[in-house]
């Protein structure tokens, strides 16, 4: 299938400047943070930047490590 669907030059420079990030990044168009897990690699969504840090905290204490 051909997709005619001009890319938004906008959003396209967005993504190749933060390509490389680490840490949380909002998603302007979806109106999310997300993040990489540093421990395991698995991404994270979540609705604002204190929901996230909850969301980080609880799965890297209890789901990649295994509680402490």
């Amino acid at each position: 299938m051909i997709s005619y669907e001009i890319p938004d030059p906008f959003e396209t420079f967005v993504e190749n400047k933060y390509k490389d990030y680490k840490g949380m990044l909002y998603d302007f168009f979806a109106r999310e943070w997300h993040m990489k897990a540093a421990c395991c690699g698995e991404e994270l969504y979540a609705p604002n930047k204190k929901i996230m840090n909850k969301i980080r905290l609880y799965h890297t204490r209890n789901e990649c490590l295994g509680g402490y």
